[in-house]
């Protein structure tokens, strides 16, 4: 007992020793530990503080919307061509300011946005109508959205455009130009100006793969040559020519002329035809040309005339309900398409389609509004 008494103070000492070597060794331990981790991770690349490595930009890719991201009808100010599509049971309207590149269908109804392989680069201006011998609807010139003038020649099948021809060594490019089908010689004829108000008014005459000029096929100098349509009741082409005859143009004799299949012939009209006439077709349900001065003319004028095979009438309808517009006959009814006559807030208006009843009265047919 004794030695246990005497040997206890340097047991407590070894046992504190023994102690504080395990604490020690513990510290050393983890203070390695601690040098090891910040030691390991600065030997880590540091990503998120190195910027990335300068991506050269890629090329700009203009981009088309998706038809998701548009609305469900043509926007388009002015100048869009549109035809009706006999074989399809479609009309079809394309380009025009705001609404360059697209192809709309209207099924009589509503308007789908067409999604076609090979499509005309995007246009104002562009004249086109239906070939029944191709069962298509040939376009012809305009301007692309930069003010470009073109003189191709492009025909939608139904489903998607085709080229036809480059325009090299045929009618000049630029807008201005209408064109209509001829039952009575089956040609597809066009009008072209040249803008020059003293140049004559040139007529080709498509050939199947580009447009010939028939000799002596010229429209008088000082006119603005459109509309053409073909008129069922004297079984022959017209073509309307506005302001013809010396300045100013306004006080000029308006006058209708008659396509031969190989020259213009002057009709000896006792009423001369409205002054700013933008749009003619066939009303189905009276078998006549109606006129329309769809121009938006301040001059004080009928809007729409009637052709009873030797002169032109005025008949009254209700205001036409577009700022201005152009007419199709889709069979059964006669349309006119076109911006309405409110203004609109923002972008390009839409293009509404409007039905003709009973010669007097139009009715929307489109969802807007």
């Amino acid at each position: 007992m004794q030695g246990r008494l005497e040997n206890e103070p340097f047991e407590r000492a070894r046992r504190r020793l023994n102690t504080g070597s395990v604490i020690l060794l513990l510290c050393a331990i983890a203070v390695a530990a601690v040098i090891g981790i910040v030691t390991s991770l600065g030997q880590r690349p540091t990503t998120h503080h190195v910027p990335p490595v300068a991506q050269a930009p890629a090329p700009f890719q203009p981009q088309t919307l998706p038809p998701a991201l548009l609305t469900n009808q043509p926007e388009s100010g002015a100048g869009f061509s549109v035809a009706s599509d006999l074989a399809a049971h479609d009309v079809v309207l394309f380009g025009g300011v705001g609404d360059y590149p697209n192809t709309w269908l209207w099924n009589g109804s509503s308007w789908t946005l067409a999604d076609p392989a090979s499509s005309p680069a995007g246009r104002f201006g562009a004249s086109a109508a239906y070939d029944p011998q191709m069962k298509s609807v040939v376009m012809f010139g305009g301007r692309l959205e930069d003010g470009t003038p073109v003189h191709d020649t492009w025909a939608w099948n139904g489903s998607t455009w085709t080229a036809l021809d480059s325009g090299a060594g045929g009618p000049p490019p630029g807008a201005g130009s209408d064109m209509a089908w001829d039952p009575a010689t089956s040609q597809m004829v066009l009008v072209t100006s040249s803008g020059v108000i003293s140049d004559p008014a040139d007529t080709w005459v498509w050939a199947g793969t580009h447009w010939n000029h028939p000799s002596g096929a010229v429209l008088p100098a000082g006119a603005d040559y459109s509309p053409m349509s073909f008129d069922p009741v004297s079984k022959s082409l017209l073509a309307v020519a506005c302001c013809v005859g010396p300045p100013p143009a306004t006080a000029a004799t308006n006058t209708t002329w008659r396509w031969t299949g190989a020259t213009w012939t002057l009709l000896p009209t006792p009423t001369a035809a409205p002054v700013d006439a933008s749009s003619i077709n066939v009303d189905p349900e009276t078998g006549h040309l109606v006129l329309c001065a769809c121009g938006a003319s301040t001059l004080p004028q009928p809007e729409f005339w009637a052709w009873n095979g030797t002169s032109w009438a005025p008949f009254s309808t209700a205001p036409l309900p577009v700022a201005s517009g152009t007419e199709i006959a889709d069979g059964s009814e006669l349309l006119v398409f076109g911006p309405p006559t409110s203004s609109v807030p923002s972008g390009e208006p839409p293009v509404d389609v409007w039905a003709l009843s009973a010669r007097s009265t139009w009715s929307q047919l489109d969802n807007a509004g």
